[in-house]
């Protein structure tokens, strides 16, 4: 009897399969005839090895973030994604070689070109938190797939505004930045859930290197936009770099397969109830802080280092180009240390420490020039002050999406892909505002005070910040600490948390 009952336990057959045992023949079998003549199908236990065994490389893929060890849907997944964010983030930077010059001949002011460029960061930061929530509703493999199209759609249509004038151009302008942001929107949310669920234990590493396929699409947007604008005219850039994104959206719709949370049940979850533990609203604070450092000096710097060192506008692209680079090869890197929980709070701080010093060294800031006469003003410090700048943005960034994950996580809410769509949500919303706020304060204080003082106020504001996140660090430690000294009353607990 001890035999039939191993068998069993051991044996898990699907009910009316070919290899399927009769229970009563098997209850059947007496004290006297301990060893029951039992068929079993070995085509059957073959199937059924070879889905224990398909698990098993599953569950060792997620655990390992490395093309060997991966399995062939992650592989997949992250490339599709990854050529998507390489295509999307093109798309979202050709404009910037020739479109200010074309807006303003037909009669766009300069501020209404600042507002179209901004619009887009406006519109993300509402339509993501949307998005993240109702993931699982409309299917985060579906959200990816129309949200390419849509990004692919709009880029095409923006090419055909030249033939208008005026408050028509402004107006279509608007609403087809406005849709093409909705789109891009829908895609970074679900493609992040996305890679979230198929690389639990390496979400840092995977961030860190999609930020390749990302800083490579923001290096090659503005070539790639002029070349097409000398050869083609207005159209050109925007019909290829949208034909481009529809392609992406046929290759994720045909490689990338149907996700779980399809089979999960149709939720949504509260955006206050994220944004209430301390540790989510801090890091969502934070996601803003490092998105205004990354895109500030965008509309600045070039006018900055044209007039104070004279150098040309291939010199400034090069300067741009540097900082993308340095900070597109090192991102990755960082990512493998972020994933470690006990690390990750360290290189936040680190990282922000490091970039409050790289802010002030780019202009240099006055505090070190004029008054301590630390740093002269030459071309050398600029320069190395960009470089430091992306090389502290890595070790904070790639750290982000964990710590949002891991208060998730904490404060007891389910882990699932509604949880994923709502944090990838929050990040690409608090990215968004950055983006936003950046550029634009940057402008007014530059217009105000000069650019020395503005790169004074916003590593100000960045050393504030990392104020704040060291004194709340050290306090949910201390917190945490005393909560872990308490210990259980009785042995009986001991043993059962030992467990």
């Amino acid at each position: 009897m001890e035999e039939v009952k191993h068998y069993r336990s051991g044996q898990h057959n699907t009910k009316g399969s070919p290899a399927s045992v009769d229970r009563t023949s098997v209850l059947s079998c007496s004290l006297d005839n301990p060893v029951a003549d039992v068929q079993i199908d070995e085509e059957s236990i073959n199937c059924n090895n070879s889905e224990v065994v398909t698990k098993e490389e599953d569950q060792e893929g997620s655990q390992c973030f490395c093309c060997p060890k991966g399995s062939r849907t992650q592989i997949l997944t992250f490339i599709c994604i990854g050529l998507v964010n390489f295509a999307g983030f093109c798309c979202y930077s050709i404009i910037s070689p020739f479109f200010p010059k074309e807006a303003l001949q037909r009669g766009a002011s300069q501020t209404t070109v600042g507002l179209i460029f901004g619009c887009f960061a406006v519109v993300s930061f509402f339509a993501s938190p949307v998005f993240g929530k109702y993931i699982t509703t409309i299917g985060s493999r579906f959200m990816l797939v129309a949200g390419v199209c849509v990004a692919g759609c709009c880029s095409m249509m923006f090419g055909f505004v030249e033939y208008m004038e005026g408050t028509t151009f402004v107006v279509f302008c608007f609403l087809i930045r406005t849709m093409e942001a909705l789109g891009v929107s829908a895609y970074f949310t679900a493609g992040t859930a996305i890679l979230t669920h198929a690389f639990p234990n390496n979400v840092a590493k995977v961030m860190g290197t999609l930020e390749v396929f990302t800083g490579l699409g923001l290096m090659a947007g503005p070539p790639i936009g002029g070349l097409l604008y000398g050869v083609g005219g207005f159209k050109m850039p925007f019909l290829v770099v949208g034909g481009m994104m529809l392609c992406c959206g046929g290759v994720v719709w045909i490689l990338v397969p149907r996700q779980d949370d399809e089979k999960e049940e149709k939720k949504t979850t509260s955006l206050l109830s994220f944004l209430r533990i301390p540790t989510m609203a801090l890091t969502c604070g934070l996601t803003v802080v490092m998105s205004c450092s990354l895109s500030f000096l965008d509309p600045v710097l070039q006018p900055y280092l044209s007039d104070q060192f004279k150098l040309s506008p291939t010199d400034v692209g090069l300067v741009f180009l540097l900082w993308s680079g340095v900070y597109t090869v090192t991102a990755p890197a960082w990512g493998f240390f972020a994933d470690i929980k006990i690390a990750s709070r360290f290189m936040i701080t680190g990282g922000m420490v490091v970039l409050t010093v790289s802010v002030l060294m780019i202009a240099p800031s006055p505090l070190l020039s004029d008054y301590l006469h630390i740093l002269p003003v030459k071309e050398w410090v600029t320069i190395v002050g960009c470089v430091v700048m992306a090389l502290a943005c890595g070790p904070a960034f790639s750290s982000i999406f964990n710590e949002m994950l891991w208060a998730a996580s904490d404060a007891g809410i389910e882990d699932n892909f509604a949880t994923y769509g709502m944090v990838s949500g929050l990040f690409n919303a608090g990215f968004s505002v950055g983006e936003f706020v950046g550029p634009t304060a940057s402008s007014a204080l530059v217009e105000k005070f000069g650019f020395p003082w503005a790169t004074t106020v916003f590593g100000g504001f960045t050393l504030f910040y990392t104020m704040v996140l060291v004194i709340f660090y050290l306090w949910d430690y201390f917190k945490h600490s005393k909560r872990g000294h308490t210990g259980p009353s009785t042995e009986e607990e001991r043993q059962h948390l030992l467990v």
